[in-house]
């Protein structure tokens, strides 16, 4: 059984293709390749006005990615007109300078503080989960 905690900061096991909020409230759906996603209740309507993608939010996606607990971040790529400004717990990584995009790390610890700080931010367009497909879970990094 796999525990994740989503960007938004809400908890939930993974397990044989079910889906348990444990701290979290919200739906599941299955998309077109009928993978599982969450949706948070909190970010229903930014998840319906594209503002968060469904990718952020597909369990399988995650799992695949080695977003799972106890791994501490999510990576992400946020589509953004303005530089972001400083946010504890958001990690720029690149700045892109051909499209308007940047690569993120979101400190779980943090996450629904830099989710709600982002998603005030005007400039901020879309934010989407960094598909890094890994062959081998990543390493925890050392505290």
């Amino acid at each position: 059984m796999k525990q994740f905690t989503l960007v938004t900061g809400d908890v939930i096991q993974y397990d044989n293709h079910q889906i348990n909020p444990l701290h979290a409230k919200g739906e599941i759906t299955v998309n077109s390749l009928n993978e599982q996603v969450f949706i948070p209740q909190s970010v229903k309507t930014a998840n319906e006005l594209g503002k968060l993608k469904d990718n952020l939010f597909n369990i399988e996606k995650l799992l695949h990615s080695g977003y799972a607990d106890p791994y501490p971040t999510i990576r992400v790529l946020i589509e953004t007109t303005q530089p972001l400004p400083d946010i504890t717990g958001l990690n720029i990584k690149r700045q892109f300078n051909i499209i308007n995009f940047c690569s993120a790390d979101i400190d779980k610890q943090h996450c629904k503080r830099v989710l709600d700080a982002l998603l005030k931010l005007e400039y901020v367009q879309q934010i989407q989960l960094d598909e890094v497909i890994q062959l081998r879970p990543p390493a925890i990094p050392e505290q």
